[in-house]
């Protein structure tokens, strides 16, 4: 059981290290330029024998070179970049579903300054230049995509990539960009009727399958554009999966200092406080003893434990549209998108609570050089076998009106919208449990990997010992609970906007931009609780709950979990499967058994709900450049955006208030120690007493100066970009909640210490995220296929939200009255810089065969200061969340007129995901590389054939807190999928 193979972490897929890959990387993106350079030189040679690459010479005709496929994509990204009018990079699909990623998240990964976080193996979200997805504008067609359960960050797999055209990541600032992305800006664009010159249909099916699941899961696309005529069209896309995704996890669950096992006089942590007291025993008189002494704890494993975590879908995306040229100058459209994802998730976890004192036998702990106690027993574990099954619904939907008019010197569009995401989670928890196990063993492997050895694991009687067994029923003898917690949230956004753009007769002036915006936001949220609990000897309903009944209950609801690491060569011993409830039977049971079918309408919502409403409004001018410096061609934009925002939370509010003790005869008590007045206690009958709801409104302006210009130093090759704007992001929803929880105290001793009154909840008055940026770049197209790039960019987050801390004097309700309040705070903020590296190319200008080739490497670095995010042992500041200080990608890709492969790899280094764990440290996610791959071939000009595959090199997501601390283990597969699409 406690074998352990000799595997390397790092290396057990990979045939070089990542520090190796690294060195590559910077290689190839030195030597891109050089091989852009001799492209760019042999193409201006063959120029003076072609007139244009798109044409070539046979004798008295022309013949048209079409550019399709990855180089149309490339090319036409490139497009979008040049015409852009701030810092930009885009992804075009070139066809129907052509996305070589399985969704937009995955996709964007490929740009540089973009991280992808993943969610049970597949993407789900991104920062920019590392700033976390709340902070980032989603737009859909213009119109703000919403995140779920308050959070402003997109879930992008909430939306198909069936349905996109093309993606922009607009990293700089324009005033007639809505606000709200510190980050940037993601705009997604879906397709028109109208683009398309005739009817069209599209039908694709796929398969795609898990090795870890082990099954097939269908996909399917139907794209259909009906053109009523010249100027009328509509368009259909329906996209429907289902998806399955799953995670087998091998934890510790955090690590925590509770007890000083090594008994060595070095000091596991610092403690400032107490850094001068350098011998144990001194801390007898520190003053607190407890908080000296833990500064030579040792760190021990939380709750170890084996979990798988499923996830069962069927995902449906559908986008409608109609649009209509009214005359030449008037154009209208309609469009609705709707996305549902309709979850099952269950969690199937064997757990040991090691987390206490009590629970480890010190005698057998041992402790390595980075006081990390990687073997022990237990003394009195508790093992609990939990599952966790919800049913868990996610639904998206936009509506959008709109007008396009245009003549010759004027362009006027406006646009209608309504956003909504809505949420219901029902969830369940059945656990059955055992307390006071000893002698289970729990050894640390590979820094940080536990094996659990239950062979001599055993309840001590009073003269005997009765072994304790995982998969025996009887075992599990101390507590049967089911705890239902079902929650619902919904958000909605309305919006109104109107765009004015004015072309001038100027030799500097290519336009002029006006505009307005208003958005009005709403968030709702409810959970409720409700738990049925059996311990053994309990008394319930007056009869009691015998071990007889336990282990009938627990009979036939349990089932053997799936393989655990199934196709992962896992680097330690573990267990291969392990007994899991059947949550499902268990509650169904146990509802019986107690008489309790409480629903959801039984329950009353519990306290912490909330309720907000952000309305914006905006306003915005913008002149566009047109100009000559010297010879050389200058444009660009210069603008300012006023955005005016109130807020208005509503939520849980209680105020009690600390009276006098009284004696007898009613007079106020006295503390016989001190001499002073006794404590207080709470009242039951005065007038400030409060348990109810609240609103506090709020208001803040924001001006948003910007300016972009772009500088030709070589006419259509070599660009030097500028750009500096102000930006801003409204704080999420959760931290700006009216929640409080307050004390008044009216007794005499407190007022005699001058004691303020204290609240601890939300911050409805924080100011928004707001940042000063600037970007330099120099962009150079050696020809209209190719680019390399460099940028520098710097953000300085001026204002910055911080972790709870108490704000001193705030008249917290508006009325009057003055509190102390533990609350998120604004702070001064963070600085960002780094730096973008960027090159791509496609081979056409060589003879065949290797015309077909093509590739691009981008490099990110980015650094952090001022954070104000601290380690709370050691005081050392920590980096800025989320943020990877090293990022690249590498593809490759070799295509034909009827044949395609493209290999690209993504690598992020290590970031912060926590500032703080339970045992006081940092949590980080190691450093990852995932290599994906995709064929491509053409049946007939109508039907196309692909098969890709996705995390090729196996690659595991692992979590720690320092050297040898692990804290999850995380392998969620490979993936492969075979389709068809058909089109006509």
């Amino acid at each position: 059981m406690l074998y352990v193979p000799n595997h390397n972490l790092r290396n057990l897929f990979l045939p070089f290290s990542r520090k190796t890959l690294a060195q590559i990387t910077s290689v190839v993106i030195a030597t891109a330029s050089v091989t852009l350079a001799s492209t760019a030189y042999a193409q201006q040679a063959a120029s003076s024998s072609s007139a244009s690459n798109a044409v070539v010479l046979h004798g008295d005709n022309l013949e048209e070179v079409v550019v399709s496929g990855i180089r149309f994509s490339q090319r036409s990204a490139l497009d979008r970049k040049k015409e852009a009018g701030t810092i930009t990079d885009s992804l075009v699909a070139e066809d129907i579903g052509a996305f070589p990623d399985k969704n937009i998240a995955e996709a964007l990964q490929r740009i540089p300054g973009i991280q992808l976080e993943r969610d049970n193996g597949e993407g789900s979200s991104v920062s920019i230049r590392g700033v976390d997805p709340d902070l980032l504008r989603v737009e859909v067609n213009n119109v703000g995509a919403l995140g779920m359960g308050g959070s402003r960050g997109v879930d992008f797999r909430d939306m198909a990539s069936e349905l996109v055209k093309s993606l922009d990541v607009i990293k700089g600032s324009e005033a007639r960009l809505t606000e709200g992305g510190i980050g940037g800006t993601i705009q997604v664009n879906t397709r028109k009727p109208n683009e398309f010159d005739d009817h069209f249909l599209s039908v694709s099916a796929e398969g795609q399958y898990n090795d870890v699941l082990g099954e097939v899961m269908p996909k399917f696309n139907f794209t259909g554009v009906r053109k009523i005529n010249d100027d009328l069209g509509v368009l259909i896309n329906i996209t429907g999966s289902d998806k399955s995704t799953v995670i087998h996890s091998l934890q510790n669950s955090d690590w925590v200092r509770v007890e000083d096992y090594d008994k060595s006089p070095d000091k596991t942590t610092v403690n400032v406080d107490y850094a001068d007291i350098l011998n144990k025993a001194d801390c007898a008189s520190s003053g607190n003893t407890a908080l000296c002494e833990a500064q030579w704890y040792d760190y021990s494993p939380r709750i170890p434990r084996y979990a798988i975590r499923e996830r069962e879908e069927k995902r449906l995306s559908a986008n409608a549209m109609v649009q209509y040229q009214v005359n030449d100058n008037l154009s209208t459209h309609l469009g609705y998108t709707w996305n549902n994802r309709d979850k099952r998730a269950l969690d199937l976890n064997l757990q040991i609570a090691t987390q206490s004192k009590a629970r480890i036998d010190a005698a057998t702990a041992v402790v390595d050089e980075n006081h990390n106690v990687i073997d022990f027993s237990t003394r009195a574990g508790s093992v609990s076998n939990r599952s966790l099954d919800f049913n868990w619904d996610q639904t998206t939907s936009q509506f959008e009106t709109g007008f396009e008019f245009n003549t010759e010197s004027l362009n006027v569009t406006g646009l209608l919208a309504r956003s909504t995401t809505d949420q219901d989670i029902d969830a369940r928890d059945a656990t059955i449990s055992a307390d006071n196990v000893q002698g289970i063993r729990v050894t640390q492997h590979k820094g940080g990997l536990p094996v659990v050895d239950f062979s001599n694991a055993n309840f001590r009687l009073t003269n005997t010992y009765e072994a304790f067994d995982p998969y025996d029923p009887t075992s599990y003898k101390s507590r049967v609970n089911s705890l239902y917690t079902p929650s619902v949230d919904e958000s909605e956004e309305l919006m109104a906007k109107l765009d004015v753009t004015y072309i001038p007769d100027s030799t500097i002036f290519s336009a002029f931009r006006f505009g307005a915006q208003r958005t009005e936001q709403s968030f709702a949220n409810a959970s409720f609780r409700h738990e049925i609990i059996r311990d053994v000897g309990g008394t319930y309903a007056g009869s009691v709950w015998t071990l007889e009944d336990h282990v009938n209950l627990i009979n036939g609801n349990l089932k053997t979990s799936p393989a655990f690491f199934k196709s992962y060569n896992l680097p330690v011993d573990s267990i291969r499967y392990y007994p899991a409830v059947e949550p499902a039977g268990l509650v169904r049971d146990l509802q019986a058994l107690s008489g309790d079918y409480s629903t959801r309408a039984d329950l009353t919502s519990e306290q912490g709900n909330y309720d907000i409403e952000v309305n914006g409004t905006a306003f915005y001018t913008q002149a566009n450049i047109e100009t000559t410096l010297g010879a050389l061609l200058l444009t660009g934009n210069v603008g300012v955006r006023v955005v005016k925002t109130d807020t208005a939370a509503n939520g849980d509010v209680r105020i009690r208030v600390l009276v006098d003790r009284l004696d007898e005869n009613g007079n106020p008590l006295i503390n016989e120690e001190t001499g002073g007045y006794a404590g207080g206690v709470p009242s039951t009958n005065d007038p400030d007493i409060y348990s109810g709801r609240k609103t506090v409104k709020s208001d803040y302006t924001d001006v948003l100066p910007s300016i972009n210009l772009t500088l030709g130093l070589i006419p259509e090759k070599l660009e030097l970009y500028v750009g500096a704007a102000k930006v801003m992001a409204r704080p999420r929803m959760v931290d700006i909640n009216v929640n409080a929880d307050c004390t008044i105290y009216k007794n005499i001793q407190a007022q005699i210490d001058q004691q303020a009154n204290i609240c601890a909840g939300g911050n409805p008055d924080l100011d928004p995220y707001r940042a000063t940026q600037f970007d330099i770049a120099l962009h150079w197209y050696p020809d209209e296929n190719s680019i390399v790039s460099g940028a520098y960019f710097a953000k300085d987050v001026t204002s910055w939200i911080i972790d709870r801390d108490t704000n001193f004097g705030v008249d917290f309700f508006g009325d009057g009255r003055v509190w102390d309040v533990r609350q998120k705070l604004n702070g001064s903020g963070v600085k960002i810089q780094g730096i973008e590296l960027q090159a791509s190319t496609t081979f056409t200008h060589l003879p065949a065969p290797f015309d077909g080739l093509g590739g691009a490497v981008n490099y990110t670095y980015m650094e952090a200061d001022d954070v104000g995010l601290f380690n709370q042992l050691t005081g050392q500041e920590l980096p800025f969340p989320s943020q990877s200080k090293n990022s690249y990608n590498l593809t490759a890709f070799y295509e034909t007129h009827d044949w395609s492969i493209r290999v690209a790899y993504n690598y992020r280094s290590q970031y912060l995901a926590g500032a703080a764990g339970h045992s006081g440290n940092p949590i980080f996610v190691d450093d990852a590389g995932y290599l994906d791959a995709k064929f491509s071939y053409n049946i007939t000009p109508q039907l196309k054939f692909h098969a890709d595959g996705r995390n090729l090199t196996s690659e595991v997501k692992t979590t720690n807190t320092g050297v040898g601390r692990i804290s999850s283990y995380d392998w969620a597969g490979r993936e492969y999928a075979i389709g068809l699409t058909y089109k006509m």
